[in-house]
């Protein structure tokens, strides 16, 4: 049997920008879709703690980091409409950047930007600079470069700083969080808390303090989402459980309940009280997640949350109840040309007849 849990791993990726005339420094975090990571672990079911076996890797949507560029990039760099002749080359270059970003062409995208840089830095315009560095350390971190990543993301701090940005700042707490999850793939256990904790805090803060605007709210769910994931893997459940627990709430309170997003983090929550042993619990989020689930019929990996939800029925003996849902996620699989899931389905359904018959 096998247990299916997300793993951010290296998906900052899906995390949708837009650019905006907020400050001397204009984009903003417009949306974050907290199912969007492309991996999802298995868990071995007899694990005392949980421990990720292997990945299997789903369809990711195209163009690895989604930016998408709006006419604010002109405000961006503090231009009127009258200016806009001055400087089309720079605009245009990083436009291209980002769309060969979004197509998935890294090595392509890297390229144009440097050349975006230097023009940048030949007129001097440093809030280019920073935005530029902000898309190459995007880029970097893609790609599993997450040293370089991590230089990049903090010299755009250090000019965000420079330039008078508080740390609490939406935007310097949106970097904040990707060198927490660096830290967390370095292994760098202490870094990787702090940051995460610092996070967490500091919108939570924010939030008290009256700012309650959907950014703020979107990177407050991420942020625990992310620390959550975190807790999960130094084995410390019941914390995790609460910060998925929190953004839960926070994403039903952003997007209502049927949707994607909450699907997932309802498997979430199922998952670590499976992994405690509190098999109702587990049953009760799982069966939630599935209810909803069932309204989203585009919703391509909705077969490993039926999967999990049959284990936690084989585990209770619940064997007919088992086997329609593993009949579910199979049907979901072939509907989703999802051959992984397709196999798990069947393993699992191959596995239920085979202690049917033990027990005969």
């Amino acid at each position: 049997m096998a247990f299916y849990i997300r793993n951010i791993g290296m998906s900052v990726s899906k995390i949708l920008v837009f650019c905006k005339d907020i400050g001397k420094f204009g984009f903003k975090l417009s949306a974050v879709k907290l199912n969007s990571t492309s991996v999802v672990s298995r868990l071995g079911i007899n694990s005392n703690h949980v421990c990720y076996q292997h990945d299997l890797t789903y369809k990711r949507s195209s163009g690895g980091i989604q930016l998408f560029m709006s006419v604010g990039l002109f405000n961006f760099f503090g231009l009127r409409n009258d200016d806009i002749e001055e400087e089309p080359e720079l605009i245009t270059t990083i436009k291209r950047g980002v769309l060969l970003t979004q197509k998935g062409e890294f090595k392509k995208a890297e390229q144009m930007l440097h050349i975006a840089l230097k023009l940048a830095q030949d007129q001097q315009n440093y809030d280019g600079i920073t935005y530029i560095y902000d898309l190459l350390a995007n880029i970097a971190y893609e790609r599993g470069e997450y040293g370089k990543a991590e230089k990049l993301f903090l010299s755009v701090m250090q000019h965000l700083l420079s330039v008078g940005v508080p740390k609490t700042d939406n935007r310097m707490i949106h970097i904040s969080l990707k060198l927490s999850n660096i830290y967390k793939i370095k292994k760098d256990i202490r870094k990787a808390e702090e940051g995460f904790k610092f996070c967490v805090l500091s919108l939570q803060s924010n939030n008290e303090k009256g700012r309650c605007d959907e950014d703020t709210l979107l990177l407050w769910a991420m942020a625990l989402d992310w620390y959550a994931r975190f807790l999960v893997e130094v084995n410390r459940l019941p914390e995790a459980f609460d910060c998925f627990k929190k953004a839960y709430h926070l994403c039903v309170k952003i997007n209502g309940m049927n949707n994607e997003e909450t699907v997932v983090l309802l498997n979430d929550l199922g998952t670590i009280c499976f992994v405690q042993n509190d098999f109702d619990s587990a049953i009760s989020y799982l069966t939630q997640a599935v209810s909803i689930g069932n309204k989203l019929p585009d919703m391509e990996d909705f077969g490993t949350i039926l999967i999990n939800l049959g284990t936690v029925y084989m585990k209770k003996g619940m064997m007919k109840e088992a086997k329609q849902v593993y009949k579910d996620a199979l049907q979901n699989a072939k509907k989703h040309n999802n051959v992984q899931v397709l196999k798990e389905a069947s393993t699992c359904l191959d596995e239920l007849k085979s202690s049917k018959s033990t027990q005969q």
